[in-house]
């Protein structure tokens, strides 16, 4: 269904001019930056919800510093529910870029750096339809954001109007969703809507929905995109449409997992949701200290028990959440839905025994605990949540998916890449160990965009740095020379045929192209370049992105 059409022939020859004319996008201080009167007509279109930025910190910086304030402010700093209600802050320390943060010298000027100056509070498809326009008409940076919760800089960047569409919450639950790629029942869910606040609704219903590990990032988008029945999107040209498997369906195809940002807005996304079920869950960890003799090697040997043991578990639909440091293991939660605690226990019965046997780590060692929930959500809300919920991201991030094929061929490899990146602190592993091959999957909605990789993939791992807010920046940039160099090129040596989770990777990534779309590039540029003719939407390592490049004072610029 077209709702709106083009922005007018007189519109779009403006805009086709002022791209020619312009090879950059416009700054504030450039001639061609937009008078205030021109943005209090936008203000005006928008019913005045168009939101000047100013970063929160500047509590701690002249001349509006305030000691009460900014103490808060560092103590909370990073915490998603602290910056996520704010419409231009955003969570990655790399792109913050110590322009304004709380922990930089009280005379240091708050600067915007890659803030977005102004925001739309979206409400609807006419809020997106009039920002788009006002972008390409004045020739504007046009970013979309929801919680900011974002390694990667993709919603926001200098001299920016941002969409924020964190405010998109309707939730609407579907008792039989018909269509000849999928019927049963679904939930519609704006795009603002979080993980948390979707469990939730279709808990309401007996159902569960797949959303991430972390309460607070957004839901649409992400791991959804394989449940997908359906996108509402307003595309750059200013159409209002339904993609679905059969209408528009190459639009359909690159929403569904072809990232985030750059062929249009998304306004809603419905996906289908299953029937709640028992589940439960396990907890352990280990380090060098606990382990064998109390050496180094006995500690990776039993990290190397753990992944040997981890695919059987896969197999059976558990999954898992756990961290690899350079003396320390720990596993926040094996998750086993369909099944109970007693039922999990049998399940983890070969792990334990042989992390007992070949390793000396008896259950009471591991101090293993196990629970059980009559239904995912109960167990979410009281386990993995809490301890999720105030995580925040480090400046210095990669990725790197570790496929079944990886593992059996080279397990060996893997785990001393492992430890060889861990050596001496600096860096860690997060990751999440996944079923994405036998067992209990449930084949996708339909033929989608996923980087192909996933299909074989066992464990999403995160390679982060050992830093929180408050520590130095000094560090920061070798820290990010080292994981280019050395980090990611070790780990991708043990990995081949494998690829990264384009959400959880470094902006700088070698290769992004086939590293994070693969074989599905070239076509997913194709359906951007249709949907999206004058290249409005730009994202950080995003199809179409290496045709910009920002210049030396934080312009977006044609490459």
């Amino acid at each position: 269904m077209k709702i709106f059409t083009l922005f007018g022939v007189a519109s779009t020859a403006l805009a086709a001019t002022t791209q020619q004319l312009a090879a950059c996008r416009y700054i504030p201080g450039d001639r061609g930056w937009p008078a205030v009167s021109v943005w209090d007509r936008l203000n005006t279109t928008v019913g005045g919800r168009l939101l000047v930025t100013n970063p929160l910190a500047h509590s701690c910086h002249d001349p509006t510093y305030d000691n009460v304030t900014c103490a808060t402010l560092k103590h909370q700093w990073g915490q998603p529910a602290l910056q996520i209600p704010y419409a231009a802050e955003f969570l990655s320390p790399w792109f913050q870029n110590q322009s304004c943060v709380p922990f930089t010298d009280q005379s240091t000027p708050c600067k915007l750096g890659n803030y977005a100056s102004y925001s739309i509070n979206v409400t609807g498809s006419s809020d997106i339809v009039a920002g788009s326009s006002f972008a390409q008409q004045n020739n504007v940076r046009l970013t979309i954001k929801n919680t900011g919760h974002d390694e990667n800089g993709k919603g926001t960047g200098k001299g920016a109007l941002s969409l924020w569409t964190h405010n998109l919450k309707d939730k609407n639950f579907i008792s039989a969703y018909r269509s000849s790629y999928y019927n049963g029942p679904a939930v519609q869910l704006g795009a603002g809507v979080q993980g948390e606040e979707a469990a939730t609704f279709a808990h309401q219903y007996g159902f569960r929905v797949v959303v991430g590990s972390c309460p607070t990032v957004g839901v649409v988008g992400g791991y959804t995109q394989g449940e997908a029945t359906q996108w509402e999107v307003v595309t750059a040209t200013g159409e209002h449409l339904v993609a679905t498997p059969q209408q528009h369906a190459d639009l359909y195809w690159a929403l569904s997992g072809g990232g985030p940002g750059t062929y249009g807005v998304v306004v809603s996304m419905t996906t289908r949701v299953f029937p709640d079920q028992p589940v439960g869950a396990a907890s352990f960890s280990f380090s060098v200290a606990t382990t064998g003799n109390g050496s180094e090697d006995a500690y990776w040997q039993a990290v190397t028990t753990f992944h040997a043991q981890m695919p059987l578990l896969l197999d059976q639909g558990v999954y898992t959440t756990y961290s690899v440091m350079n003396n320390s293991f720990s596993i926040y939660a094996v998750v086993a839905p369909s099944h109970n605690d007693t039922e999990l226990t049998t399940l983890l019965a070969p792990m334990l025994t042989a992390l007992a046997q070949h390793d000396g780590l008896a259950p009471q060692t591991l101090a293993l605990q196990t629970s059980g929930a009559s239904n995912i959500y109960d167990l979410l809300a009281a386990d993995l949540w809490p301890a999720l919920s105030g995580a925040s991201l480090v400046p210095v991030m990669g990725g790197r998916l570790v496929t079944r094929a990886n593992l059996d061929t080279n397990l060996a490899g893997v785990i001393q890449a492992m430890r060889n990146i861990t050596q001496g602190g600096t860096f860690y592993f997060a990751c999440t160990g996944i079923n994405t091959t036998a067992g209990q999957v449930v084949p996708p909605v339909a033929d989608n965009a996923v980087l192909p990789a996933w299909r074989d993939t066992s464990f999403s791992c995160i390679v982060g740095v050992a830093w929180s807010w408050g520590d130095s920046w000094d560090p920061i940039p070798a820290w990010q020379r080292e994981l280019l160099d050395r980090v990611l090129p070790t780990f991708e040596a043990v990995t081949p045929d494998s690829g990264a989770y384009l959400n959880e990777a470094n902006y700088q990534q070698q290769n992004w192209q086939q590293q994070f779309y693969g074989k599905n590039y070239p076509r997913l540029r194709a359906i951007k370049k249709r949907y999206d003719p004058n290249d409005l939407l730009y994202a950080v390592s995003a199809v179409g992105s290496e045709a910009w490049k920002a210049d030396a004072k934080g312009r977006l610029c044609r490459a």
